[in-house]
């Protein structure tokens, strides 16, 4: 195993997520977004910095970092990898499978990487459209009054959705609650439409293992749709919501 301090750094659009590797365990933070940006960035005239004095982060600590925010600003002391990559590795180690599809779901995007013989064999992303998107079950839960913990519980006679944009999502929620169809039908049929957009992504690829990554991995009825509608179980890997952060460290 690498024994060297490390620091690998998912820039999300919700949550900055970190996995601090000591040469023997490895320890998880989290941070809101625009918190991070506003007290742990650095501009100077030469450039961008992670403020890893701040951050507690050791000066002989290697810093890795990826996600929706490395495509923002170049890191004057982080090394940048891509989101595909970052993610694959993570899931390689966690899984131990050479063969599998992670679906992960960010807070902006989803994306579906086909991995074959333990390399990255092809992927598909979609970061046009929220409603397969971390950000859809979020603000979805709260205009419903449900935390995302309880949304995520929620399977039973999902109610039908006429819409697939999240945009105009909130207003047939509120159509769906006048009409006195059940909260919690209505929460169902949120996770069978974000497990719905997903699985033709799914379904583009064959492996012997599906695997799932992001917030949104742990909404456990969504899973449960998902795995559904594309005939194979899927399991979240450890810890998904650092995965990608687990991904960028070189262990």
């Amino acid at each position: 195993m690498n024994t060297t301090k490390q620091v690998g750094i998912d820039l999300g659009s919700r949550f900055v997520k970190m996995a601090l590797f000591g040469g023997e365990t490895t320890q998880f933070l989290r941070y809101d977004t625009v918190d991070f940006y506003k007290r742990y960035i650095i501009r100077r005239p030469d450039g961008i910095s992670i403020d890893t004095e701040r951050l507690g982060i050791p000066e002989d600590c290697a810093v890795t970092a990826t996600g929706y925010g490395r495509n923002l600003m170049s890191f004057g002391n982080a090394s940048v990898i891509s989101e595909i990559k970052a993610h694959f590795r993570g899931a390689l180690r966690a899984s131990g499978k050479t063969d599998f599809i992670l679906v992960d779901i960010g807070g902006q995007d989803s994306k579906v990487i086909w991995a074959r013989d333990g390399y990255i064999e092809d992927f598909v992303m979609n970061d046009k459209c929220a409603a397969s998107t971390g950000r859809f079950a979020e603000n979805a839960s709260s205009a419903l009054g449900f935390t995302l913990e309880e949304l995520g519980n929620m399977k039973e006679n999902p109610a039908d959705l006429s819409t697939t944009c999240a945009v105009f999502c909130e207003s047939e929620i509120i159509s769906l609650m006048a009409s006195g169809t059940e909260p919690e039908r209505i929460g169902a049929g949120i996770n069978m439409s974000i497990a719905k957009r997903l699985a033709p992504l799914v379904k583009s690829y064959s492996a012997p293992y599906i695997f799932a990554s992001g917030g949104a991995a742990e909404n456990e009825a969504m899973l449960w749709f998902l795995s559904r509608l594309v005939d194979k179980e899927i399991h979240p890997v450890p810890e998904p919501q650092f995965n990608g952060a687990l991904g960028c460290l070189n262990l």
